[in-house]
């Protein structure tokens, strides 16, 4: 009986060992498939590509605007006396960067760093408008003995009206304020992207590159 019974038993450790290594075997393969999922996952957007360049396009233009001043003076020297007339008058900026204009390969989705990042590649932002406050403006009119300020210092104050105008179209921004609408445009746009894509990838924002 004993021998028997440790005849049978052999061959119940045996099953029992087989079937242990087997439950092993498969929690193993269960982890690796697991993995793999988990890393076939890593190697894709969480959103389709083209569904987020769809909406980035979607949102067609975003604008930045700076605040500043022109200045001009206008004079005329006369026998019957000098006239100076000058306008400052506050100023508009605007600067848009047509995101309808979002090339083809302008988004793209790196899986390093984990979890991902978003980098998109925007159009440079350019002026699309001038804004003058004419309703602001201060004004100083010089008139001579002659002269009067109802006739030629009107007149030269029209003249340098005009001219504001033609010199806040014709404005340069100086590198500090070109670096802050760059600056605020980027980081409009990741906001908006980031609000599509949801928590968990980054964004980061670049500006394409002149033709």
């Amino acid at each position: 009986m004993r021998v028997r019974f440790s005849t049978i038993l052999v061959p119940l450790c045996a099953v029992s060992l087989f079937a242990a290594l087997a439950i092993t075997m498969r929690q193993d393969q269960q982890a690796a498939i697991a993995s793999a999922i988990d890393q076939g996952s890593l190697d894709r957007p969480p959103r389709p590509i083209a569904e987020i360049a769809a909406a980035v396009r979607a949102m067609k233009l975003i604008t930045v605007e700076i605040d500043t001043k022109v200045k001009v003076e206008r004079t005329h020297e006369s026998w019957r006396g000098d006239v100076a007339a000058t306008i400052e008058v506050p100023v508009r900026l605007h600067y848009g960067t047509d995101l309808a204009a979002l090339a083809d390969d302008g988004v793209t989705f790196l899986t390093h760093p984990s979890p991902g990042v978003y980098r998109v590649r925007i159009p440079r932002a350019k002026r699309i408008a001038t804004e003058v406050f004419s309703g602001l403006e201060s004004i100083a009119v010089q008139t001579g003995w002659l002269r009067l300020r109802s006739r030629a210092g009107e007149y030269y104050l029209g003249l340098a009206r005009k001219e504001a105008a033609d010199e806040a179209r014709e404005l340069l921004l100086r590198p500090e304020d070109a670096q802050r609408v760059a600056d605020v445009t980027r980081e409009q746009v990741a906001r908006l992207v980031g609000s599509i894509v949801g928590p968990g990838p980054t964004v980061e924002v670049e500006f394409a590159p002149e033709p």
